[in-house]
């Protein structure tokens, strides 16, 4: 690589992981409408440059490519959250019995921090900072989990939802802050422990299907049908 390629690529990943950050955040909602020109302006990055990051912001799933009208990020629907906390109420459980069997002491070390730090501050007082931190906890300690297994495949599947959980999240608690405490605690600090696999994956399993059935009851109650676009109250501030 030579030295004018270095400063390019540098300059392409910071823009990825600005609008990734916006998207994930949600200071870019679901289904709102962007272009190069709009962007250059809020972040001062280049339209080529930007390109680049809009191309692997969907190839994650997060921005869709509109014909003659730019992009939008992608929306979220009931019926699609419904449909994400499903799949994922099959392979997270999957990914802790196969990752804390498999994990180095290494793995094991960095997993474990991040579950205790999610222990720790779940019980703070939930606001957006709080917010961001838990997602960026929980997407270290499931990459942590899918490179123990060895498997390219989860690694894939982490990195496709985790962008969709991090916005349900912020979603969720832009409404009812208290639903995105997930359980009791007790998944998480019996992770950092040599409790079995099996049963790990158990109490997982139990966790997400009671966070999936509050998450629906809640959508349900908004003035929304099943195939419409979510919005997104102001989460700037």
């Amino acid at each position: 690589m030579t030295e004018v390629d270095k400063p390019r690529t540098s300059l392409s990943e910071a823009a990825y992981q600005r609008l990734r950050s916006d998207i994930l955040s949600c200071r870019l909602a679901p289904g709102q409408r962007l272009s190069e020109r709009q962007l250059a302006a809020d972040t001062g990055f280049g339209t080529a440059t930007l390109r680049a990051a809009l191309t692997r912001l969907g190839q994650d799933g997060l921005v869709r490519t509109q014909p003659r009208s730019g992009y939008q990020v992608t929306p979220l629907t009931p019926k699609s959250i419904g449909d994400l906390l499903d799949v994922w109420g099959v392979v997270a459980p999957e990914l802790i019995r196969r990752g804390h069997r498999a994990a180095t002491p290494q793995q094991h070390q960095r997993i474990f921090e991040a579950f205790e730090e999610i222990n720790r501050i779940r019980c703070d007082a939930i606001d957006m900072t709080t917010i961001v931190r838990l997602v960026g906890l929980l997407d270290d300690a499931f990459a942590a989990l899918a490179a123990a297994t060895g498997n390219d495949y989860f690694l894939g599947l982490v990195r496709r939802l985790s962008g969709d959980l991090a916005r349900t999240w912020v979603i969720v608690w832009s409404v009812e802050p208290s639903a995105v405490l997930i359980g009791d605690g007790g998944l998480l600090a019996e992770i950092n422990t040599e409790v079995d696999a099996d049963v790990l994956a158990e109490r997982a399993r139990e966790d997400i299907a009671a966070f999936r059935q509050r998450v629906l009851d809640l959508v349900s109650r908004w003035p929304s049908v099943a195939g419409s676009a979510i919005d997104v109250l102001d989460t700037r501030a």
